[in-house]
């Protein structure tokens, strides 16, 4: 790599807006080095963010710092299990199915969609006659062992026991698994009928560059190449002591370390660390992925359209083309997870993906940046140059495969694909009908109309709700919405305690919200070890549902539990990271202490007191 070009230019270049803190309160030290220059996606931040996954867990997803919500309640999942059905119903009626039918999950994060996907699978084989169900193994697989495991302790699958295996499968090596249960090394290739993945592609290692066409007078054209790099800092260095009791210098060490143990120790001075970027001059020539890249930067140069004749423009005054200015968002990583999984399935096997980033050549020239979301990374992809290098014929005529696109896509932020090898035109015509995103909109009209009338005082949120839920019935996130809401809002105690527990019977693992709303509803009624019974499901479900804790510590001092109060109302203040609720647990937490005080001076003097078999 070249010299870095000017840090403050680049920014620019980049849209970077940095917020300042406040002079009131801005730190006075200087930010300190942790990494000097590194491609983005191999950066300490981005190792960071990789490694809040294998130390986090479900917790990832159930505390929100991954948005999960919106692949969780069940609308992708059931439509998903449509494209699987009639994609075995096509290949049964050719006489091509095998006896054994293979699907994998990978990047299964909470299990949900998995379930999901596996109780409308069921139902369709149920209903239609089937027994493709019964034929089924289900791989629920993750890279992150952590994430596996929380499936199986949570007995998310288990009643799917028997359908389900759960292993470990890496993204870029999807033709091996190692089983959770007894370690086994299984060889995927060539048997797996379906593959499936969610937000998978998105966290693979990728990178961007920009290509410039630079013209001179004499019609002699320049070529010149950016690649943009990352430097790690510790923001705020005296601000340290309140993260960890660590000196800079043992920061800086742990972070040049190189080893594992050492890195996942500055996981938790995120909100501490930032990223500066620069664009270095650089030849494709030199990296291994030069040519792909020096081919997306034509591809979209190619597909941009001509800027329209400015009236007003000067007769020697150059056009500008946008051709000569193309930003190129490499999705290495996912490039080659696709292409492997490709060749670990079977010749007319499908890949069915959601994940965000550009579809257009318009969409894919920008500066796509990776995200964070909590102390978690992820890039978006690059639909526009996977679709166009899945399908880009090669010497002899032959592409990699077919990218299904549903209808009407538009701009949508979430892009489902459809890749195989085969033609399988019944399997793509479901997966166009599933997957057509009105029918997505229409839900979310609805649910907004439904939204909106939830603070007008005569309004009919219920109407929406039902008319909601009858387009997604087993939709349990819409359920205990429209659970709450009958409860809370209309009084509707016995509504909602059938809509909640039908939400929470759907899925009871990781809906804590939802829980928490039963306990309230059980509150109300008067029905107070319920209510307890309830809010405890809700801390199993996610252990930093401060709300939850807060109410059992309100059950504890109905109970006179004040020793159970004080410790509730406790992991209630460290739990609420917003400090939202953290006054009322403060005072929970001081009024229960008093009792406790009180309590345990009486109970001593009462113990000396007392004399055994003293006379009436």
């Amino acid at each position: 790599m070249a010299e870095s070009a000017d840090s403050n230019a680049i920014q620019a270049a980049l849209g970077e807006a940095r917020t300042e803190p406040s002079t009131a309160t801005a730190p006075t030290a200087e930010p300190v080095v942790l990494q000097d220059w590194t491609p983005l996606h191999r950066c300490l931040d981005w190792q960071l963010g990789q490694m809040a996954f294998q130390q986090r867990g479900s917790q990832a997803f159930t505390t929100q710092e991954v948005p999960n919500l919106i692949n969780q309640g069940g609308l992708a999942a059931y439509r998903s299990a449509e494209v699987l059905f009639a994609h075995c119903v096509e290949l049964d009626s050719a006489d091509e199915l095998e006896a054994e039918i293979v699907v994998m999950e990978m990047a299964i994060g909470l299990g949900l969609f998995a379930v999901q996907v596996l109780d409308r699978f069921a139902v369709l084989c149920r209903e239609h006659g089937r027994d493709y169900y019964d034929r089924l193994t289900y791989l629920a697989t993750d890279g992150t062992p952590r994430m596996v495991v929380d499936a199986r302790d949570h007995k998310v699958f288990e009643r799917h026991a028997g359908r389900v295996v759960l292993g470990l499968v890496d993204a870029l090596d999807p033709a091996r698994l190692v089983r959770l249960d007894d370690g086994e090394v299984m060889d995927l290739t060539g048997r797996l009928r379906a593959v499936m993945h969610t937000y998978l592609l998105c966290v693979l290692p990728a990178n961007l560059f920009r290509r410039q066409i630079i013209r001179n007078d004499n019609s002699e054209i320049e070529e010149k190449w950016g690649a943009v790099m990352a430097r790690t800092l510790l923001r705020y260095p005296d601000e340290l002591k309140w993260f960890t009791n660590r000196s800079v210098a043992e920061v800086v060490a742990l972070a040049n370390s190189g080893q594992q143990q050492d890195l996942a120790q500055l996981t938790r001075l995120y909100p501490l660390i930032d990223l500066e970027l620069v664009l270095a001059a650089f030849e494709p020539a030199d990296i291994t992925e030069g040519p792909d890249v020096r081919a997306a930067a034509e591809l979209v140069a190619q597909a941009l359209p001509l800027p329209a004749a400015d009236p007003n423009a000067q007769a020697d005054e150059p056009a500008v083309n946008p051709a000569d200015n193309v930003w190129v968002l490499h999705s290495a990583g996912a490039q080659a997870s696709l292409g492997r999984t490709l060749q670990v399935l079977r010749s007319n096997g499908i890949l069915l993906f959601r994940d965000y980033g550009p579809a257009t050549a318009e969409r894919a020239n920008g500066n796509h940046l990776y995200q964070h979301y909590g102390a978690t990374t992820a890039f978006g992809i690059n639909h526009f140059a996977l679709k166009a290098w899945l399908e880009t014929p090669d010497a002899d005529g032959k592409r990699l495969a077919t990218v299904s696109v549903p209808p009407a896509e538009g701009e949508a932020s979430i892009k489902t694909r459809l890749i195989s090898r085969a033609e399988l035109p019944r399997t793509r015509a479901s997966f166009a009908l599933q997957f057509d995103p009105r029918s997505f909109d229409n839900l979310e009209s609805v649910m907004q109309q439904a939204r909106g009338q939830v603070s007008v005082a005569d309004g009919q949120p219920m109407d929406h709700y039902r008319k909601a839920l009858q387009l997604e019935r087993d939709n349990w996130m819409l359920l205990g919405e429209a659970g709450d809401i009958a409860f809370r809002r209309d009084r509707n105690l016995e509504l909602g305690h059938l809509l909640l527990s039908e939400a929470l019977r759907i899925n009871p693992w990781y809906s804590a919200s939802t829980w928490n709303s039963l306990g309230d509803l059980f509150w109300v009624k008067g029905e107070f070890v319920q209510a307890r019974g309830a809010y405890e499901e809700a801390t199993k479900n996610n252990p930093e549902h401060f709300r939850a804790y807060l109410n059992l510590a309100d059950c504890c001092l109905r109970e006179g539990d004040w020793a159970g109060a004080v410790e509730n109302a406790a992991k209630a203040l460290a739990k609420d990271s917003e400090g939202t609720e953290s006054q009322r647990a403060l005072e929970v937490v001081q009024e229960a202490s008093k009792r406790l005080g009180e309590y345990r001076e009486r109970a001593a003097r009462y113990r000396k007191e007392r004399q055994a078999g003293s006379p009436r």
